[in-house]
């Protein structure tokens, strides 16, 4: 049954890429969490050099360690780096049912400046240990940040946010460039599964002809989110056919993260 299911994705994905002039159905892809060093972080890695395939690396600054830096520095093919918080740690107070809640590292609870300056800690410490990989963008843990510390991003030299679904404008806070991702293979409230291929190509469906109908925005490019720390053996199984099918078709394009965005220059 999931074979024949796959296989019905497969055949809706590639109608609605047909329907894509060549090089237009844009995508990239970003992987959270990234920091220490792993046998999933080097397996990642290998896959995205294997398929060609940009990398866009959401790294957390506490969690870097020298041996994951120099693998970073070192990758053979198009790598970026966007800073991922500071510590991963969640500062929401519980839920009224006690409950952990939303977590969030740049939410709320906190004032902003205590954020700001964790973030500016951080991203010393990318700076000295990722040159020439790191770009001045900000990724939120847990794909959240509180409207004050968004808003205070470009005066403290970040040019991107990226969290999780369809952006309303380019730049919804001005000078801040946003740059989504639209499709995550797993199943966070569901036991943190692997929700399947079928289940993760249809995501790619939607959100693509949503695109081209115009429902969302149609020059934000379909982003794919992993986090390598939580894939499964069928989970990378899956993500190395559904890489390989959309390299293989010619409306897909991958475009570098310095071609999606202007970064403007380095960071203050």
């Amino acid at each position: 049954m999931a074979a024949d299911d796959d296989r019905a994705a497969w055949a809706r994905l590639g109608a609605e890429l047909d329907r894509w002039p060549s090089g237009h159905a844009t995508v990239w892809w970003r992987d959270d969490d990234a920091g220490a060093a792993s046998p999933a972080f080097d397996q990642l890695l290998r896959m995205a050099a294997a398929h060609g395939t940009p990398l866009v690396l959401a790294v957390v600054p506490v969690w870097l360690d020298e041996v994951t830096a120099r693998a970073i520095g070192a990758a053979p093919f198009e790598l970026a780096v966007l800073q991922h918080g500071y510590a991963h740690r969640n500062h929401e107070p519980p839920a009224p049912d006690g409950t952990r809640g939303k977590p969030a590292e740049l939410g709320a609870a906190r004032a902003p400046d205590v954020a700001l300056s964790e973030l500016a800690a951080g991203w010393i410490r990318l700076a000295e240990l990722l040159p020439g990989r790191l770009r001045s963008g900000l990724v939120p843990p847990w794909n959240r940040i509180a409207p004050a510390v968004r808003v205070a991003l470009p005066g403290r030299g970040y040019r991107v946010l990226s969290t999780f679904g369809p952006r309303g404008t380019p730049r919804a806070t001005p000078g801040l460039r946003e740059l989504n991702t639209h499709i995550d293979p797993i199943r966070w409230r569901d036991g943190k599964r692997f929700g399947g291929t079928a289940w993760t190509l249809d995501q790619i469906t939607v959100h693509l002809a949503a695109r081209r109908e115009g429902r969302v925005d149609p020059a934000e490019p379909t982003g794919l989110l992993t986090h390598h720390r939580d894939l499964t053996a069928p989970a990378w199984t899956a993500l190395n056919e559904i890489l390989a099918g959309l390299r293989a078709h010619r409306a897909v394009a991958f475009p570098l993260l310095d071609v999606l965005v202007d970064f403007g220059g380095p960071m203050p």
